[in-house]
């Protein structure tokens, strides 16, 4: 090979796009927030989905029409996480405004109040492009992955064999489950095929999120 040019290009094939959004000072929102679930929730099954999940234990799950409720802090948090989705969704795809424009952003939206011991185990979200998590109150605990969210690598065998060459690679070439903390005022959007679970919850005080499936449609069919 002496001599002669090398060329090289790496592509980033099947990359998983995740966003990370915050409400600078969340802590008025939040508080408005926690303090309407925490009614719903004492109201026991008035406002309870009324499906019970296989994947749940110790999570209080409202219905999935949380984003229709009239309350101010309700429509403040969804005019956030719509905006935020609706961004997200521009940026990885390139339209134009007026594009976005032409494009119905609809969902499903619940709350999660979930006490001592709750935890969810290894689910997705079927019949949604896109799924979020935001944080009202991450709770009390201590420990680090009390409460917290398990994402796992959905590459089918891609740690199969370790070795130095893979076990460092940063993202967005990582192998593995990536693992996050909740902060209040932060959502997490991700793509809902992505399975996740969510790590038994030690603390005292409720842990409370807001969660979304989004999909969208063209309001007018673009000409080809």
């Amino acid at each position: 090979m002496s001599g002669n040019e090398v060329q090289a290009q790496v592509f980033p094939l099947y990359a998983v796009p995740m966003l990370q959004s915050q409400i600078g000072d969340a802590s008025r929102l939040n508080a408005e927030l926690s303090s309407l679930f925490l009614r719903l929730e004492s109201q026991g099954d008035t406002h309870r989905d009324p499906i019970r999940r296989d994947t749940q234990y110790g999570i209080f799950e409202s219905h999935f029409f949380l984003h229709q409720r009239t309350d101010p802090a309700i429509q403040e948090l969804f005019g956030f996480l719509r905006a935020s989705l609706l961004t997200f969704i521009q940026g990885m795809s390139q339209y134009s405004d007026a594009d976005m424009s032409n494009i119905e952003l609809d969902m499903h939206s619940w709350f999660h109040v979930t006490r001592k011991g709750g935890f969810q185990s290894l689910h997705n979200h079927p019949n949604a492009s896109w799924s979020a998590i935001y944080c009202v109150d991450p709770g009390d605990a201590s420990a680090p992955e009390s409460g917290a969210v398990r994402f796992h690598d959905p590459r089918t065998g891609c740690d199969m064999y370790r070795d130095p060459s893979t076990e460092r690679m940063q993202s967005p070439y990582r192998i593995g489950p990536w693992q996050l903390g909740h902060k209040p005022g932060q959502m997490i959007a991700f793509p809902s095929y992505l399975l996740h679970e969510v790590f038994p919850y030690t603390g005292e005080r409720p842990r409370i999120v807001v969660a979304l499936n989004a999909w969208c449609r063209w309001k007018n069919v673009p000409r080809p």
